[in-house]
């Protein structure tokens, strides 16, 4: 099973994707830079890198195999478990190539990864190439007789702005003026009306008493998560909750990720064929991108 391009499929979509016992692909979205050597623009990108101590086993990868194979969630597990052995084995002989995402070495047994600089996983950068910077600078370049022309018409603009200025400076006095001498009367006449004004309560109302009960929710742990989206934001978590309670399903946030991500759930479950008979149903009618979570 060539397992890269699944990993690469879902690079594309999500910050994180762990392969069970061997290691997590974690993306870092890099801004726009400036060459200082050949004067061009890079787009954004997304760059790749690998951490060995990611080794949970997320649901995300299996998940993702099991739809696109149409084979059942153990049967995946277990096709990924086969690849790490083969690639563990190989990586004993030579370096190993994963197609799109970059080459491991190992180097006094531990992994050493280079990543495929020319694959860029940031999808709002897709179609975008680099820009030489030198149109932008000699657009910019202003010859003697311009720069001529434009401090005249600086200076023309700058008496034109004193004038108005001036007329409205006056005007704003004498507006600001005139409204403060009409709080000074309001305030006064509502000052009077306070001193003749008398409060008298004859009947005090009678007092309420309000017995409050408090009741704990009960806090229940499960293990399977059918997970509809993670959230940077808590309030844009809570509106996924809402709108999917409202379509009958038993939604809540299941705390954040490892990347501080707060994450919605479908439903949850103990038991691990209803979780993947719902997840089954939930991405027929409603979100195919859904994915099993395991709470180990």
């Amino acid at each position: 099973m060539q397992l890269s391009k699944y990993i690469s499929d879902l690079l594309y979509r999500y910050e994180c994707v762990m392969v069970p016992n061997f290691g997590g692909f974690v993306s870092n979205t890099m801004a726009s830079q400036l060459n200082n050597q050949n004067h061009r623009f890079t787009p954004p990108t997304k760059n790749i890198s690998f951490n060995v101590n990611l080794q949970q086993n997320d649901g995300l990868l299996v998940n993702h195999i099991a739809k696109s194979l149409n084979i059942s969630f153990d049967e995946a597990a277990l096709r990924i478990q086969k690849t790490v052995e083969n690639w563990n084995q190989d990586l004993q002989k030579s370096p190993l190539l994963l197609q799109n995402i970059g080459q491991f070495t190992l180097v006094d047994d531990q992994l050493s990864f280079e990543p495929i600089d020319k694959i860029n996983y940031l999808t709002s950068s897709f179609g975008l190439s680099d820009v030489d910077a030198n149109y932008v600078l000699r657009n910019n370049i202003v010859t003697p007789q311009q720069e001529i022309v434009r401090k005249k018409s600086y200076s023309k603009y700058v008496a034109a702005a004193a004038v108005i200025a001036g007329l409205f400076i006056g005007g704003n006095i004498y507006v600001n003026n005139l409204a403060n001498q009409q709080d000074i009367v309001a305030q006064q006449d509502l000052t009077a009306q306070i001193q003749q004004a008398s409060f008298n309560i004859l009947t005090p109302l009678p007092s309420v008493t309000l017995k409050v009960e408090k009741k704990e929710a009960e806090k229940i742990t499960y293990k399977y998560h059918i997970i509809a989206g993670a959230f940077k934001e808590e309030a844009n978590a809570a509106k996924k909750v809402a709108l999917l309670n409202k379509k009958g399903y038993k939604a809540s946030i299941i705390g954040l990720n490892k990347w501080g991500l707060t994450q919605v759930s479908y439903e949850s479950f103990n038991s691990k064929r209803d979780a993947i008979n719902t997840l089954n149903k939930i991405r027929k009618v409603d979100n195919k991108h859904a994915w099993l979570f395991i709470n180990e």
